[in-house]
């Protein structure tokens, strides 16, 4: 039998320290519960720091934030990315619910740091994460922490609305537009009390929103966060019944305390209406002008009739929409599913003209003529079946149905003969040099009539992925002439030399022959529908416009992507008619030009002395020495 003997290491390995760190959370901003955090921060930092093979790795605490999502909560977040880049070992937090209050992010958020070798230690429940148990009493006491949340939400919510009906009513929008709170009540702002004057006024003489947004703006007049007042603000202020010293409370609701989604009351519970709650800007008569200003303008967009979404089919779930014709001097008002409009005529159910379903509704109710008060009041819907049959079902929950009488089946109408598309000389012969794809063909929509261009296939099949360039018919037959050294385009030619072509990244082409060798077309393309958010400081001061003289200035579009602009140009009267640039464009273009695959900045210092905007859209650098190279806007 074989002796087995143990050795024991020479040399001790020493004990690493465990970088500690702790997170503490408090939901609302108040001075005790400031308190609260101020006392979890401190007992943590002393605990920390009191353990000798511990390494102080911070305190994290979020205040007045709720625990049922994680998106709020920055220094929760903070924590995560630490522990993900090795700053922490060990996460010390008083309980589960300080931690978090879904389920959901909590036992992802655990397992995480767990598989990044990050232990959490619930103080409160005693639980470790790496321990065996850990998870499984996790999941338990992190499902009644969430339920303990919605207890919480529904027992505010029910205070919330007992003081709604004891008349003890606070305010919740605390700055509308127009008014200021003053800690009990709203107050008139003078100067935004007129703007409201003047809206109201406008409105109900029958001017456009647009142009009293105009006027709005010219005035100089902005909401009070600064912004011009939009459409959606503009329609805000007309419906809301604040400005005539009335409150309507509990307009929204939140569903679900957890996902904390917002949805607007349409009856689910009880509103509130307060008269005479504070100071009103606007006469009730002048309020009530505008509601009736806003129907009829609605009536004109988008008119409503007896049967609008009232009939539904029974084929494809579709409403009908109605339709109506002149023929001989007399009105025809028909209705149909709404599917044979928008999708084709793929739905097979029956049209009903007007008359005809007012007299079987008349029937259905067992009057002897239609009375269209009677039937609003006590239809609810009425349902097309697939036979033509109308299933009829009232507010009171009872169902009738009217039975259409047997009659010729509708044939659907025969397939459309498919249509070849003629074939073109570059069919499968231009490919793709930065995926590999091939490049199909389509007719531009926004240009003149027949204008066709190729394009990689991977844009539309696979959405737009590659990030390679377009180019026109007409473009690769001058190309071709070009590189070939023909006057005109020959598709026997063609034919007879070329094997494929392809497409580089930049916008060259490479043309393989069938004899073996390759002849490039170098050149760089632009794409102009994709912006790239780029901000190059060396451009300033050394481009500048041949058509003014004047240099180009840097701007920002929103916020998303910069631009260089001719300052002849003004944001009134253009006096210069020179070409935008974006930035990320003048990169590409002078990398190029300078022979770089990408742009330098300090090269660009070094060789470049100035840019010339040309007329045509072109650009031409000047180098120090005195030589010049030029891009051709194609």
């Amino acid at each position: 039998m074989a002796k087995i003997s143990r050795i024991e290491p020479k040399i001790p390995a020493l004990k690493e320290w465990a970088k500690v760190a702790a997170y503490a959370r408090v939901s609302m901003e108040t001075d005790r519960l400031a308190h609260s955090l101020s006392a979890q921060v401190s007992y943590y930092n002393g605990l920390i720091q009191s353990n000798p093979e511990w390494e102080y790795a911070g305190v994290y605490a979020d205040f007045g934030i709720s625990g049922t999502g994680m998106a709020a909560r920055s220094e929760f977040l903070r924590l995560i990315a630490d522990c993900e880049a090795g700053k922490v070992d060990i996460v010390l937090t008083k309980s589960i619910s300080r931690f978090a209050r879904n389920t959901v992010d909590l036992l992802s958020t655990v397992r995480h740091l767990k598989e990044i070798g990050v232990e959490v230690r619930f103080e409160k429940e005693c639980i470790h994460s790496f321990s065996g148990d850990g998870e499984l009493m996790l999941s338990i006491l992190a499902s009644f922490a969430q339920e303990e949340s919605r207890s919480i939400s529904e027992n505010s919510k029910w205070g919330i609305r007992k003081r709604y009906q004891s008349g003890e009513i606070g305010v919740k929008n605390k700055r509308v537009f127009g008014y200021s709170y003053d800690g009990e009540k709203y107050e008139v702002v003078p100067e935004e009390a007129e703007a409201v004057r003047l809206i109201f006024e406008r409105f109900t003489s029958g001017v456009p929103l647009g142009e009293i947004k105009s006027e709005l703006e010219a005035a100089g007049i902005k909401s009070w966060r600064g912004y011009n007042l939009s459409y959606s603000h503009l329609n805000y202020i007309l419906r809301n019944e604040v400005y005539i010293g009335d409150r309507r409370y509990q307009k929204c609701f939140i569903e679900d305390p957890i996902r904390k989604n917002k949805i607007k009351n349409q009856g689910q519970l009880p509103q509130y209406y307060v008269e005479d709650d504070h100071t009103a800007i606007i006469s009730r008569k002048v309020f009530d002008k505008a509601q009736d200003e806003i129907i009829r303008r609605a009536a004109l967009v988008n008119p409503t009739y007896l049967f609008t979404g009232k009939i539904k089919c029974g084929i494809c779930g579709c409403h009908y929409t109605r339709r109506s014709a002149a023929v001989k001097g007399r009105e025809y008002v028909s209705w149909f599913c709404r599917a044979k409009k928008e999708k084709g005529v793929t739905c097979q159910s029956r049209n009903y003209s007007e008359e005809q379903l007012q007299k079987i509704c008349a029937g259905l109710m067992g009057t002897e003529a239609f009375d269209a008060e009677a039937f609003g009041e006590s239809v609810r819907g009425l349902t097309v079946l697939a036979d033509g049959s109308l299933e009829a079902v009232f507010l009171n929950g009872q169902t009738k149905v009217w039975e259409a009488p047997p009659g010729p089946m509708k044939l659907p109408k025969p397939d459309k003969p498919v249509r070849k598309r003629p074939k073109n000389i570059f069919d499968g012969k231009i490919f793709c040099g930065a995926c590999g794809r091939r490049f199909g063909r389509a007719v531009s929509q926004t240009a003149e009539v027949g204008h066709l261009y190729w394009y990689c296939r991977a844009k539309s099949s696979r959405g737009v992925t590659c990030d390679s360039v377009n180019y026109s018919d007409s473009e690769i037959r001058e190309i071709f002439c070009k590189v070939m050294g023909q006057e005109e385009f020959n598709e026997g030619f063609f034919e007879e030399r070329m094997e494929r072509m392809v497409v580089q990244k930049t916008g060259s082409i490479d043309f393989h022959l069938k004899d073996g060798t390759v002849r490039t077309h170098k050149a760089l393309k632009l794409r102009g529908s994709r912006h790239e958010n780029t901000s190059t400081e060396e451009f300033a001061g050394k481009i500048r416009c041949t058509s003014c003289g004047n240099l180009y200035h840097k701007y920002c579009c929103y916020g998303k992507y910069t631009y260089w602009r001719c300052s002849g140009k003004s944001r009134v009267r253009r006096e210069c008619g020179g070409r935008d640039f974006q930035d990320s464009d003048i990169r590409k273009i002078t990398a190029y030009l300078m022979g770089m695959e990408e742009f330098d900045g300090a090269e660009f210092e070094r060789q470049i002395e100035q840019i010339a905007a040309l007329e045509d859209g072109s650009l031409a650098c000047h180098f120090y020495g005195g030589k010049v190279k030029k891009w051709q806007r194609t």
